[in-house]
């Protein structure tokens, strides 16, 4: 056995230190995310999955002009790119609400949207405050974005918007010394992140709205 711990670490094929070349570690991580982003754009641009996401753009299009109220709804980390989805619908002019078990909120109406984000597509809360919702009364539209399009989150959607990234339900397939390097759900929430900035890049041109419009949208306290 050697006297070096620092040999000892270094041996294990399944661990990575990022005491060691981290400038290395860093970019390959940057890589990997880079690599998930193309995969994903190359996987939404296939005309079987692309007609998914002219229906999501079509609904929340129809909700800005219909001043339709928007739910969105995420757990976690997911649950904060929500909210940065949140703020640029409010840039365009929406009524957002973000649901949680800590908020008072207005009741879901027939004419409402509801979006729903989980890589996993089994997030307990968010299972439990989807069925919640859900039962009470069918909104106009159901979106659910997920890597696992066969979950319960996934089935509910009326229209269901497939991203490719690894999540938490993944840990068990991916090789141990590169799960590290973008861990748990990261691959699918900065993809989802990319992706729905995309949506309102999309919007914005179809509303005409130019940066200076989403600027008005701003709180000047801030």
């Amino acid at each position: 056995m050697s006297n070096n711990p620092e040999s000892e670490k270094m041996s294990d094929p399944n661990k990575v230190d990022i005491n060691y070349n981290a400038k290395a570690i860093i970019f390959k991580s940057m890589e990997l995310i880079l690599n998930n982003l193309k995969e994903n754009m190359d996987h939404v641009a296939r005309p079987k999955y692309f007609k998914h996401t002219q229906k999501f753009i079509n609904i929340v299009y129809d909700g800005l002009k219909n001043k339709r109220r928007f739910f969105l709804l995420a757990s976690g980390r997911s649950g904060m790119i929500l909210q940065c989805f949140a703020t640029r619908l409010v840039h365009l002019g929406a009524s957002v609400h973000m649901i949680t078990n800590l908020a008072s909120l207005p009741p879901l109406r027939k004419k409402d949207i509801l979006i729903v984000l989980s890589g996993s597509g089994t997030t307990n809360i968010v299972v439990s405050l989807l069925e919640t919702y859900v039962n009470t009364i069918k909104p106009y539209a159901i979106v659910a974005i997920t890597s696992h399009p066969d979950t319960i989150i996934g089935r509910i959607g009326d229209i269901t918007i497939k991203l490719i990234g690894r999540t938490k339900k993944d840990t068990d397939t991916v090789a141990a010394d590169t799960a590290i390097l973008t861990p748990e759900g990261t691959q699918f929430e900065i993809s989802a992140f990319v992706y729905l900035d995309a949506i309102i890049a999309e919007l914005a041109v179809k509303l005409g709205k130019t940066n200076v419009d989403l600027l008005k949208g701003h709180s000047e306290t801030i």
